[in-house]
C-alpha cells in the first residue's frame, strides 16, 4: 500500500488540539469539538473561532509565511537563521526544518478548516440558514487564503505556469483510521487547478457580510471586502486584469488612513479604516519569541532581519512619511523597520486597502495600450498619503515605465507585509546582485529554486506519488 504524504495527513488527523486560546477574539476553541457532531449553534460558533486560532499558527500565517516571502526579496538583509531560505540554497537532506514546519503548519490549518466544513455540512439544520451560510462561506474563504500562500511558496509556477506542479489539494479531514490508507494519497495538482479552487473558495467569501461587528472585529474576521480584496490579488497574479479591476471596485467601505501609523507601526490597529483582514494577536496568543514579526524585524527583539541599503534608496528620505518610520540602530549601525514595534503583539498582515489600490493600478497599467491616467491617479492616492510628490503621465516614457514605477511603489508601500518575492517572480524578475550583502550574486529569472522544496519526508513517504520541485 502506498502511503504518500503520511506525515502530512497524520498532522491533519491531529487538528483541534494544542492551539492557544485567541483572547483577541474573546473566545477559545474547545478542543473536544473535533470528535463530536455539531448539535448547537454555540458549538459551531466556538469551533469557527478555532479556525482563526489555526490561522495564527506560529510557523505559517501567524507571521512566518510573510517573512519567508520577504526575506527572499531584495529588500532585506536577514541573519543566518533564515539563510537557507533567503539565499536559495536549502539543504534537501533536512529540507531546512523551518521549511518543513511551515508546509505542515499550512496543511494543519487547512485540515482544521476542512473538519469544520465537514461537520457543518453534516448538520444543516443546527442554525438558521443565513447563519449556516455565513460560517460555511467563512471557512471556505479562510481555506482559500491559506492555499494562496501555500501555492505561491511551494509551486513551480515561476518557470512552468500554468501547467507546472502546484500543491496537493486536500479538501477533507483525516482521522487515525484514514490517515495512513490509500485514500490519503494526494498527488500535486497543477498551478492552474489550484488557482481555480482558490478562486472558488474566495468567491464563496464574497457572500459574507461587509461588517462583522464593533471593536475592530471586521479587521480580523472574514468579510466580503476581504474576499473581494484577495480576489483582486489572485486575478492580478493570474494576469486576469479585467477581473482584478472588477474585484478591486467591489472593495467598498474602506479608505486610506490619513496617517500611515494609523494602520501600521501601532499595537492593535482596531480603529484603522484601511485594514481589510489581518491575523489578530495579543501578548498571550502571539507566535512568541521565535516566530513573531516584531521579534524578527524589530531592533529590540531578535533583530535578525535588517533592511537592505537598496530598499532605503527607494525613498525620498526627506519627505516620505514611510521612510521616517524606519529605525536606525546607532549602536550597531544597522537599519531595521519599526513596522512591528510591539515585539509579541503585532497582528500579521494579509490584505489592506492600500494594496487593493495598487492591485487595480497595476492591472490598469498592464492592460492599457499606453500610459494609463487612471492608474496614475490611483498611485497618487498612495503617494499623497505618504507625503511625496505626485506623478503625471508626462513622467513616463511608455507603459512599461509606468508598470515598473508601480512595482517600486508596491515595494515602498507594502514592505515587509509578505509581498516582496511574490511580486518579483510573478513579474518574471530575478534577484539583483548585492541583495543584503555586496558579495551576493544575482539570481536571474527563471530559477527552479524560486519555489521552496516539498519537505523530504513527504517525498520519501510519497513513494513516487508526491513529486519534488525541479532543481532539488
Amino acid at each position: 500500500m502506498k502511503t504518500a504524504n503520511k506525515i502530512l495527513v497524520a498532522a491533519l488527523a491531529l487538528i483541534g488540539v494544542s492551539f492557544t486560546s485567541c483572547e483577541v477574539l474573546d473566545q477559545p476553541f474547545k478542543a473536544g469539538y473535533e470528535s463530536t457532531a455539531f448539535t448547537t449553534p454555540g458549538q459551531v460558533r466556538a469551533s469557527a473561532v478555532g479556525m482563526y486560532n489555526a490561522m495564527q499558527n506560529a510557523q505559517f500565517l501567524g507571521g512566518r509565511a510573510q517573512i519567508y516571502v520577504d526575506v527572499r526579496s531584495n529588500d532585506t538583509n536577514p541573519s543566518t537563521y533564515f539563510g537557507g531560505i533567503s539565499n536559495y540554497n536549502i539543504d534537501l537532506g533536512s529540507t531546512y526544518s523551518i521549511v518543513g514546519d511551515a508546509y505542515r503548519a499550512a496543511y494543519r490549518t487547512i485540515g482544521e478548516i476542512n473538519l469544520f466544513i465537514e461537520k457543518l455540512t453534516a448538520a444543516p439544520d443546527v442554525m438558521p440558514a443565513d447563519e449556516y451560510a455565513l460560517y460555511m462561506n467563512e471557512a471556505k474563504f479562510l481555506r482559500g487564503v491559506v492555499y494562496f500562500y501555500l501555492l505561491n511558496l511551494w509551486s513551480d509556477q515561476h518557470t512552468t505556469a500554468p501547467a507546472g506542479l502546484g500543491v496537493p489539494w486536500i479538501d477533507r479531514s483525516y482521522d487515525g483510521k484514514t490517515a495512513f490508507t490509500d485514500e490519503a494519497i494526494v498527488a500535486r495538482a497543477t498551478t492552474a487547478d489550484i488557482y481555480s479552487k482558490i478562486i472558488a473558495d474566495l468567491t464563496a467569501g464574497t457572500d459574507l457580510p461587509a461588517s462583522r461587528g464593533s471593536g475592530g472585529a471586521s479587521l480580523y474576521f472574514a468579510t466580503s471586502g476581504a474576499a473581494w480584496g484577495m480576489l483582486s490579488r489572485v486575478h492580478l497574479y493570474m494576469e486576469n486584469y479585467d477581473a482584478a479591476i472588477s474585484a478591486a471596485a467591489k472593495v467598498t467601505g474602506y479608505s486610506l488612513d490619513a496617517d500611515p501609523a494609523k494602520t501600521m507601526y501601532i499595537k492593535t490597529p482596531t480603529s484603522s479604516k484601511e485594514i481589510i483582514f489581518w491575523i489578530a494577536h495579543n501578548a498571550s496568543d502571539n507566535p512568541g519569541t521565535n516566530a513573531s514579526l516584531g521579534q524578527h524585524y524589530g531592533q529590540s527583539g531578535r533583530s535578525d532581519i535588517q533592511i537592505s541599503n537598496e530598499f532605503r534608496a527607494l525613498f525620498d528620505q526627506d519627505k516620505d512619511i514611510r521612510y521616517k518610520l524606519l529605525v536606525y540602530n546607532t549602536s550597531k549601525k544597522q537599519w531595521f523597520t519599526n513596522k512591528y514595534p510591539n515585539i509579541n503583539e503585532n497582528w500579521a498582515p494579509i490584505i489592506r486597502f492600500g494594496e487593493v489600490i495598487l492591485n487595480e493600478a497595476e492591472a490598469r497599467a498592464k492592460q492599457a495600450t499606453g500610459v494609463d491616467e487612471t492608474a496614475i491617479g490611483l498611485v497618487n492616492k498612495i503617494r499623497k498619503r505618504a507625503g511625496v510628490d505626485e506623478v503625471a503621465a508626462a513622467d513616463f516614457a511608455d507603459k512599461a515605465a509606468l508598470v515598473d514605477f508601480i512595482l517600486v511603489e508596491r515595494r515602498r508601500e507594502l514592505a515587509f507585509e509578505g509581498h516582496g518575492s511574490f511580486d518579483l517572480f510573478r513579474n518574471k524578475k530575478g534577484i539583483p546582485a548585492g541583495r543584503g550583502s555586496d558579495k551576493a550574486a544575482a539570481i536571474p529569472y527563471p530559477n527552479d529554486r524560486f519555489a521552496l522544496p516539498i519537505p523530504d519526508r513527504e517525498i520519501i513517504k510519497g513513494e513516487g506519488v508526491v513529486k519534488q520541485n525541479p532543481g532539488y
